[in-house]
């Protein structure tokens, strides 16, 4: 099932555009942001500010990863976006959890939005909404609910792992789309899970109906199908459209998570395909289910033709008729009734009917 509550989507209707309304569900969490200011040298963490925290911090001579730990802090984002000169527009899909990965180019700006998909432990589709802005030294990045994904990128800037302190801030984006798109081969493995448990089911039990789990995951594979498909031509038109944002060397990044999306939805695409193919057998389960049950119906019926026959000729009740005043004449006729019974079982198991 799916876990996205229908009422955000007539949240923002009758709104003023560019007004700023988070349409997802609210959380918890406590409101917070995170700063990450680093250079090849030295990195300096601030966790859990308040936006003027981070405004009053901002240094032009570091690369800073401005992190929301959640997207419930309307008054936050919209100081910080202004602080930064981003469009009211882009702030304002920054908060519609229901959006569909965009892609959007500004002269200061590159604005991506996507979806983490994934399994809770019930096996519902669980979405959450992702939001970055890239500028010239700095990266926002926004997400709907706390969560571990993006700290094994806060470990490599900490740890000084690999290339993020030598690169741009660019990079830094790279490695957190990165992530996200990597995160979606584990959603394809519980994915393959489901199927091949679904399948063993109608296999071992095929007087079942599973026509209702059947639905739930065709729903799953589609919602899962629609933000993929979307996401791989918003990542096309990132790297055709080649804003300045991002430096030539990091391409090569990109297209590398454009082949894994591509290869995503390739999968997503055989899923679909899988679907059809479980539905199809659980109709054969169920024609076969009932045609079993009208071989069952008829065999006890064509049985009783015969024993109907006896019993209708020894009921007409005529005065005159054999074996009516005789001692041994009902123990005759059931006896009779039996051998013929048994007659056309046998009869129908060796032309293996039965």
């Amino acid at each position: 099932m799916l876990k996205r509550k229908t009422k955000s989507f007539t949240q923002k209707v009758g709104e003023i555009p560019g007004s700023l309304t988070y349409t997802g569900d609210k959380k918890e969490d406590k409101a917070a942001i995170r700063l990450i200011q680093y250079d090849e040298e030295k990195v300096y963490v601030n966790e859990e500010l308040e936006y003027n925290d981070i405004i009053n911090s901002i240094k032009d001579d570091k690369l800073n990863w401005i992190h929301f730990f959640t997207l419930d802090q309307k008054e936050a984002i919209e100081k910080i976006g202004g602080h930064f000169d981003i469009h009211e527009l882009l702030l304002e899909d920054t908060l519609n959890v229901e959006h569909l990965p965009k892609v959007e180019f500004s002269e200061n700006h590159v604005f991506f939005t996507l979806k983490i998909l994934g399994f809770d432990g019930d096996g519902n589709l669980d979405q959450e909404h992702v939001n970055f802005i890239l500028g010239s030294n700095y990266l926002i990045s926004l997400k709907e609910k706390r969560g571990k994904l993006f700290n094994p990128v806060k470990e490599r800037i900490l740890k000084n792992i690999g290339k993020v302190r030598k690169r741009q801030v660019d990079y830094l984006f790279y490695l957190l789309v990165d992530s996200i798109v990597d995160d979606y081969y584990v959603m394809l493995e519980k994915l393959s899970e489901k199927f091949e448990k679904l399948e063993d089911l109608l296999i071992e039990n095929p007087g079942e109906n599973y026509i209702n789990e059947i639905h739930v995951i065709k729903r799953q594979v589609l919602t899962i199908r629609k933000y993929i498909f979307v996401l791989r031509e918003e990542i096309s038109n990132l790297i055709s459209e080649e804003p300045e944002q991002i430096s030539e060397s990091n391409y090569k990044y990109l297209r590398d998570i454009q082949d894994h999306v591509n290869f995503v939805y390739e999968s997503i695409e055989t899923f679909r395909e899988d679907q059809k193919s479980l539905l199809e057998l659980n109709n054969s389960n169920m024609n076969n289910r009932m045609n079993q049950v009208m071989k069952t119906l008829t065999i006890v019926a064509t049985i009783f033709i015969p024993l109907t026959f006896i019993v209708g000729i020894y009921g007409m009740n005529f005065h005159f008729m054999p074996e009516l005043n005789w001692k041994w004449g009902y123990f005759s006729i059931l006896g009779l009734m039996a051998v013929v019974t048994i007659l056309m079982i046998w009869f129908m198991k060796r032309k293996k009917w039965l």
